[in-house]
């Protein structure tokens, strides 16, 4: 599809209906916003679509993926704006699949010229991204992130469908030859646990950049699969031996910890870890549907902590995220006990769940599922 030219921020008063989608539009692009200072809500994830063309066992889109709703351009354009105005400073355009969206390329390079320093994707890198890819250049991203969910096709292909694995890898391939700073994203979990680390042998002969792994959650169409969930000491246990086997490889490796013994919270914190995002707000994540949430362990949930309404952000007044998460700092939601190691706990894993994972293991300790850590010294 030809590019079009960008439109102003604009608020259009239908809704999010694929027959309204416009085909064309003349509006002015919008305009630039300086940086701000502060980093509340400085990564933004904006989801411009909730379609997607595969239906992977541990999606946690989950009912999102057969409603399917996305995201008009000027809404786009105006979301953006907003956020960017509240402090946003790295954006991530996501889906279901985000190159499906008809204005996907107009998406990224309106969030460049609004003054994003940092304009990222996420994508199964299957034929339609490929297609998307090509009308682009690698300065149209800071990096891009291809979903594969396993070190093989075995393992990757039983999660996301059949064939999909070799298609990934040529797109994969495909864009670190032209020059895209491009980067592999795996979902850990009982069926590709086994293999996951493989990803290192093939990120190395790819020439990607880095490999994040982070833990299955039972959120979304993960609901239905409880059995692919690894316990928390088993995904402590994954992780020790990633910190392990990251050095022999070139590429960098992240990984978002999650669960953590109590032994192991001192060498998090002298990281940089500060304790649950509900409380610092560095991040938000909007939907199609204009909820705006923090914590994306309550995507399922109708806590959200605001709604875009007409270009403004709404707070939720009803029972919320933000609620929950401060509630702790007077309460702690596991009894006390780690009150002052992890910060008062994980209220929303209780709420999720039904227990906290301290509760069911002593010996645990539960680290936001949204902050990462580095599985080899920084060179």
């Amino acid at each position: 599809m030809t590019s079009v030219p960008l439109p102003a921020p604009k608020v259009r008063g239908d809704g999010y209906g694929h027959a309204r989608m416009p085909r064309k539009i003349t509006m002015p692009e919008p305009q630039r916003i300086d940086p701000v200072a502060y980093g509340r809500f400085r990564n933004v994830y904006l989801y411009i679509t909730e379609a997607c063309q595969l239906h992977c066992e541990h999606c946690y889109m989950g009912e999102r993926l057969e409603r399917a709703l996305k995201i008009e351009l000027p809404r786009i354009v105006d979301w953006l704006t907003t956020w960017r105005k509240l402090g946003g400073s790295k954006v991530t355009i996501l889906g279901g699949e985000p190159t499906l969206h008809p204005y996907f390329v107009d998406s990224i390079r309106a969030a460049a010229k609004i003054g994003y320093e940092h304009v990222i994707t996420t994508t199964n890198a299957q034929v339609p991204a490929a297609k998307k890819f090509r009308q682009m250049e690698p300065s149209d991203f800071a990096y891009i992130q291809v979903s594969l969910d396993g070190g093989s096709k075995t393992t990757h292909d039983v999660v996301r469908g059949p064939g999909t694995f070799d298609i990934a890898m040529a797109t994969i391939d495909e864009l670190t030859a032209r020059g895209f700073d491009t980067r592999i994203i795996c979902t850990v979990n009982k069926s590709n646990e086994t293999d996951a680390l493989q990803l290192l042998t093939v990120a190395d002969e790819l020439g990607v950049s880095l490999v994040k792994f982070h833990v299955f959650s039972t959120i979304g169409v993960g609901h239905g699969n409880p059995e692919m969930a690894m316990t928390p000491p088993e995904w402590v246990a994954f992780c020790d031996n990633l910190n392990q086997v990251a050095p022999e490889y070139r590429t960098r490796v992240w990984y978002q910890p999650t669960y953590v013994r109590r032994d192991q919270i001192d060498r998090y914190a002298s990281e940089g870890y500060q304790g649950c995002i509900g409380r610092t707000l560095d991040r938000i994540s909007i939907f199609p549907d204009g909820r705006a949430y923090v914590c994306s362990y309550l995507f399922d949930t109708k806590m959200n902590y605001a709604q875009m309404t007409d270009g403004q952000v709404q707070l939720n007044h009803g029972p919320n995220e933000f609620e929950l998460f401060t509630s702790v700092l007077s309460e702690s939601s596991c009894g006390g006990c780690k009150a002052k190691a992890c910060m008062g706990g994980c209220p929303a894993e209780e709420l999720v769940m039904g227990a906290s994972s301290c509760s069911s293991y002593p010996d645990i300790v539960p680290v936001c599922r949204l902050w990462k850590s580095s599985a080899k010294p920084e060179e």
